[in-house]
């Protein structure tokens, strides 16, 4: 964030200024009041806890000010909503960057959209362009603003991922932070309980192409349901992915292969190709470097220099990460979160990497949360593809994993949580296992990864 007078903010965010000191400079901002910093403005939201309770904390940190409902002892901008104060300074920091505003980049869907952010923002950067890009989980209406809040001067590109839980969601994170350019990453069954049905998913994940201004790029794979897309409505360009070659696809790719470094495969642009390694993990990943390809390319970039900068991709911890353990165990770790369609994927890879090496194939799965009134066929649905594929084991972790034993015909050994999960291992792992580790993120699966590594290590 730029420096801003602290009239200004005030003036900005609609807030009554109390006991504030006239001619104090805001250059940050932050909601954790543990980690604020000399000339942060420290917003004090309201959830679980009223965040006003730590205006104290703050200020003794250094915190400027503090944006609160209610006075607090010391410099307090008051507002209704300190929320809402957050976006509004958001939207202005965009609306009034000088010389010009970044081009905002947003990307959505139901999976994929994390890597999808890390391959563009990988891209970007190795051509040579200044990325903002979101951090971690920063994917809602309270990490969004955060992120573009936390954007230098020298932004060129935000590059932002908008979550959804609701219809609505993305609409209102586009009201914040207006993309010019859109990436839809897929559609699949994920927070039915609140969409409830793909057409609902479809219609959410559309209002980031709805939201685009007339000049915009939409980028999204082929063949989705219209309204993800608001097809009908004219904009300048669109681009279309897909994992193979077919009608109406405007990038894809081909020769699909992955060796010890990782990921390789032709990708095609029309008449043009060219040949991307990519250090990532998982065969199902062609897709979210396809569609952040395709975000580069919206933005001038040229299929080369996408190539590139997919050479340089560092994901996001969780996904899709490598281990080789103690007694030549391998273990795939993708334990930041699940769905249906992300599961599949993974298994798929997991068991095929498993053939190819001549390994035993040990699947390690938590339930799948916020599928709704559908929960339970999903999860045997798993089930019933890990009994396809021919897994030799299934450890269910949790109450809903219970369901994925239901499809599955083999050996399945259910457990209440993480800790007795990792004394089912310690007992049943052998030499030379392929281990694959999903589930979402609420069933804690990352603790039983990280203690794996730790107490499997190679020394």
């Amino acid at each position: 964030m730029r420096g801003t007078p602290l009239e200004e903010v005030a003036r900005v965010i609609g807030a009554r200024l109390v006991g504030a000191r006239v001619g104090r400079t805001v250059r940050g901002v932050c909601i954790d009041s543990r980690r604020a910093g000399p000339d942060e403005l420290f917003f004090a939201l309201r959830g679980r806890v009223d965040g006003a309770e730590y205006a104290g904390d703050a200020l003794a940190r250094g915190a400027v000010a503090v944006v609160a409902s209610r006075p607090v002892e010391g410099p307090t901008l008051v507002v209704d909503d300190p929320l809402d104060a957050l976006q509004r300074l958001a939207r202005w920091s965009i609306e009034t960057w000088e010389p010009e505003p970044p081009v905002v980049v947003g990307i959505t869907g139901s999976v994929g959209k994390t890597t999808t952010k890390d391959a563009l923002a990988a891209i970007l950067r190795t051509a040579g362009r200044h990325v903002t890009a979101t951090g971690g989980n920063y994917n809602n209406e309270i990490g969004l603003p955060l992120t573009v809040l936390s954007a230098n001067e020298s932004s060129e590109v935000m590059v932002l991922e908008m979550g959804a839980t609701h219809e609505g969601d993305i609409a209102h994170l586009c009201r914040i932070a207006p993309p010019q350019v859109g990436v839809l990453t897929a559609i699949a069954p994920v927070h039915l309980d609140t969409f409830g049905s793909i057409e609902g998913i479809a219609r959410g994940k559309g209002e980031l192409a709805r939201s685009l201004p007339d000049d915009g790029v939409m980028v999204a794979p082929v063949g989705v349901p219209p309204a993800a897309i608001a097809e009908g409505r004219n904009l300048r360009r669109r681009i279309t992915f897909g994992r193979e070659r077919q009608e109406g696809v405007d990038l894809w790719a081909s020769e699909v292969r992955e060796g010890p470094e990782g990921l390789g495969f032709r990708m095609h642009l029309g008449s043009q190709s060219v040949r991307v390694c990519s250090p990532v993990f998982g065969t199902h990943l062609v897709q979210p470097l396809l569609a952040a390809t395709g975000g580069a390319l919206a933005l001038g970039l040229s299929l080369e220099e996408c190539a590139a900068g997919l050479s340089r991709v560092k994901r996001t911890g969780l996904r899709g990460e490598v281990y080789r353990l103690r007694g030549d165990i391998v273990l795939y770790d993708d334990t930041y979160n699940a769905s249906p369609a992300a599961m599949q994927a993974v298994l798929r890879y997991a068991r095929s990497q498993a053939g190819e090496q001549g390994r035993r194939c040990v699947a390690v799965l938590g339930g799948m949360y916020e599928l709704g009134l559908w929960a339970r066929e999903y999860h045997r649905e798993i089930g019933r593809l890990a009994d396809e594929l021919g897994f030799d084991l299934l450890v269910c972790v949790g109450d809903e994993a219970r369901w994925y034993a239901e499809g599955f015909s083999g050996e399945v050994v259910p457990c209440g949580d993480v800790e007795e999960a990792y004394g089912v291992l310690e007992e049943r792992l052998e030499d030379g296992d392929y281990v694959v580790v999903k589930g979402s993120r609420g069933v804690g699966l990352d603790a039983l990864t990280r203690r794996l590594r730790e107490s499997l290590a190679v020394v």
